[in-house]
């Protein structure tokens, strides 16, 4: 381990659909431009609560592993600036670092270069991947990012070892999408302010300007490439958990939970967290 080279590179000229191709490139486009900024623009993750969260649930989902090898051997399915392989190096794993962006892996890699590979993956699928390879393959708040999301379920599913997990974490929630009163209310308690300091800030990015008007001709552009973050186009988890039920796994936990808005305090949110939620985690083991 350790070689964080960028071996088994997939040419995505062997997808069959045009649009998800171009997505994926300016999926890939967009992460290249913000890596170096990702932590800084991400406080939804990047906070002690979250962090806090994360690390439990990383923990409980190696403890459910039961393929018996030792050390474990991780894959973290779009690695972004390494949030998921941090954890599972804290859970001695040997860690593969996988992601679409090159300089997401280059950065994920100097991590630990003894504990951690780098691999540059194509969007689409996870053919440069051999089967059962892995005892743990975790994703974190990815799907969204992916055309064809259940291929990529399927593909984790076949990846991983028997008594192996697939760690499926932070997308949004089926309340997300039918708030509760308390939703509404949490959310509304925790919305950034939007003073003058706010648009002045704003009014002065020439990225910012470039968004709107990107959003006058498709009102669903994301800066970072988000597809599946719609009312009538998100991650449908009944589907995620009935195709890792398909694909020989079952599920060890599944559960909702809220999600720590950076402009919350610990207390706001724990005392919210009792009444509502809007992000889901799940846990399978190949069987």
């Amino acid at each position: 381990m350790g070689r964080a080279l960028f071996d088994g590179i997939v040419n995505s000229g062997s997808m069959t659909v045009s649009t998800s191709t171009q997505q994926i490139n300016e999926n890939i486009a967009r992460h290249e431009r913000i890596a170096a900024a990702y932590d800084r623009r991400h406080g939804e993750i990047y906070n002690d609560v979250e962090q806090q969260r994360l690390r439990k649930a990383i923990s409980l989902a190696v403890g459910a592993i039961t393929s018996g090898t030792t050390p474990l051997y991780a894959f973290d399915l779009g690695c972004g600036a390494g949030n998921l392989t941090r954890h599972l190096l804290s859970e001695s794993c040997r860690v593969t670092a996988a992601d679409v962006t090159p300089s997401f892996v280059s950065m994920v890699t100097q991590i630990d270069p003894e504990r951690v590979d780098g691999l540059l993956l194509n969007g689409g699928d996870l053919s440069n991947v051999p089967d059962a390879a892995y005892d743990m393959v975790a994703t974190y708040s990815v799907l969204h990012h992916i055309p064809d999301y259940l291929t990529i379920v399927r593909e984790m599913a076949r990846i991983v070892r028997p008594g192996g997990v697939v760690f499926i974490d932070h997308e949004w929630s089926s309340d997300h999408w039918n708030p509760s009163a308390s939703l509404l209310e949490y959310q509304a308690l925790t919305r950034q302010p939007r003073d003058i300091r706010w648009y002045s800030d704003r009014l002065l990015r020439p990225r910012w300007w470039h968004t709107r008007w990107k959003q006058l001709f498709d009102p669903k552009y994301q800066e970072e490439g988000d597809i599946h973050v719609w009312p009538d186009d998100h991650i449908e988890w009944g589907l995620v958990e009935s195709t890792l039920q398909q694909s020989g796994c079952s599920i060890v936990t599944a559960y909702d939970y809220l999600l720590f808005e950076p402009n919350a305090s610990p207390e706001i949110h724990a005392a919210f967290s009792k009444r509502c939620s809007n992000m889901r985690l799940c846990i399978a083991r190949r069987e």
